[in-house]
């Protein structure tokens, strides 16, 4: 089979998940069809043979928690499925009909996860996919969470098979919190297991993959406020080298590439190069320019991934502030684009979005579970943790449950009192409890 080409994107759409129906998406998941004249390096016939989408806060907490995002999310599935089906099928010969087909949704609360396949090139070639799914804040629930799909990929023509796992994931906010984060980084890597049905077969965690896309609002910041000339949009009129320079200074005090460095997180991981675009939080509402001045700006959303032919040394403390070496051997992952899509204004962070090639395979694995896996975390790095037991995720993903809806559905009584607005709703709701109360106080005085 020739290359694999594979489309990855991130956003949070900032609670305005089903607004998002209503906007001109191909700027999010077609960026080639706006993006050619400033990315020129983009191929304009690109057809990915699998898109990766993941988005946060999809819709309000009060609703994600009840378990309400169901009509949201099929409405989403049908208008990407449509939309990545159209574009195929205008860049075919002849416009011969494309079709893009679901090869697994998963979702928890805030957080989803579509993945698609062209028809054309992966029919036939997809073996049985599987999800897992993490409440990452306390007790389990999901207002913070992960989720992952798993899709074994048939890349020769008898064999050659690959795992392929996507990780989207929101973490902890606020600049304080990198310990936080941290901590919730290694959960995922202990506890967002892919169970099986195969009795034969053990749970796998998501390092245990050909390649590994790790996706999301990470929610690294800044370490400091950083220099206004490495936060406009990049422009035709700008000079390039000066926005990069500036952006470059930015990159050393971004707190995750300095984990990643210190051995804390995100070991066996790289990303691309962070200078092709401005930092993607905390952006204004309505405005393709800007940043609101409460929070310190910083890359949130961030695409890394590894595949098992990478180079051991491109997981080194220092090629993380090199992301993409000039040489390299044939047989690496290439990030082909890496950028953001500054137009889309409906939320409080850009999407990001990367374009990966994967060479031809060059072993004949006959079956999923002989396919190649990646290694074990670089020297520098921790030890992964073992996974966390069946029995204990249960209990675990039963508390959060329980948690999130009683949680949800009062808060969703309190919008409704208030006509959608809760602070209003908190006031009809204490005003009906003083009447409830003064009503039970007469009774019982009675």
């Amino acid at each position: 089979m020739a290359p694999l080409t594979v489309f990855v994107t991130t956003w949070n759409t900032g609670l305005q998940g089903s607004k998002a129906q209503s906007q001109d998406l191909t700027g999010w998941l077609l960026p080639v069809l706006h993006n050619t004249a400033k990315d020129p390096e983009l191929p304009e016939g690109i057809v990915p043979d699998l898109y990766a989408i993941g988005v946060q806060e999809l819709l309000p907490v009060h609703l994600a928690l009840a378990g309400l995002s169901r009509p949201v999310l099929a409405a989403l599935t049908n208008r990407i499925q449509s939309l990545l089906s159209a574009h195929a099928t205008s860049l075919s010969p002849n416009k011969t009909p494309e079709k893009y087909s679901l090869v697994q949704r998963t979702s928890h609360v805030g957080v989803a996860l579509w993945v698609f396949a062209r028809d054309k090139t992966m029919e036939g070639r997809l073996g049985k996919s599987g999800t897992a799914t993490l409440g990452l804040w306390y007790g389990g629930m999901g207002n913070k969470a992960a989720v992952g799909v798993r899709v074994p990929v048939r890349r020769g023509k008898d064999g050659g098979w690959e795992i392929f796992t996507f990780v989207n994931t929101h973490l902890e906010a606020h600049d304080k919190n990198v310990p936080r984060r941290n901590a919730q980084y290694r959960d995922i890597l202990s506890s967002l297991v892919f169970n099986t049905t195969d009795p034969l077969a053990s749970p796998t965690q998501i390092f245990e993959t050909s390649h590994l896309v790790f996706l999301g609002d990470l929610n690294y910041r800044l370490a400091k406020t950083p220099p206004a000339a490495g936060l406009r949009d990049g422009k035709e009129s700008d000079d390039v080298l000066i926005l990069e320079k500036a952006r470059a200074e930015m990159v050393d005090n971004d707190t995750l590439r300095r984990e990643q460095r210190e051995g804390r997180v995100f070991g066996g991981l790289r990303e691309g190069d962070l200078t092709r675009f401005a930092p993607t939080y905390k952006r204004i509402v309505g405005q393709v320019e800007g940043y609101s001045k409460k929070r310190i700006p910083g890359w949130t959303d961030r695409i890394l991934f590894a595949s098992h032919t990478d180079p051991p040394h491109l997981f080194s403390p220092q090629s993380t502030l090199d992301p993409i070496p000039a040489q390299a051997p044939h047989s690496t992952t290439a990030i082909v684009h890496f950028s953001s899509t500054p137009e889309l204004t409906i939320s409080d962070h850009k999407p990001v979005h990367a374009v990966l090639s994967l060479p031809e395979v060059e072993h004949s694995a006959p079956a999923p579970h002989l396919a190649p896996l990646l290694p074990p975390a670089p020297s520098h790095h921790s030890p992964r943790p073992p996974a966390t037991s069946r029995e204990v995720l249960l209990v675990y993903k039963l508390l959060g449950t329980i948690l999130d809806r009683i949680v949800g559905w009062p808060w969703c009584l309190v919008v409704l009192l208030g006509g959608g607005n809760e602070r209003t709703g908190m006031g009809v709701g204490a005003f009906l409890a003083m009447i409830w109360g003064v009503y039970w106080t007469g009774v019982w005085s009675a």
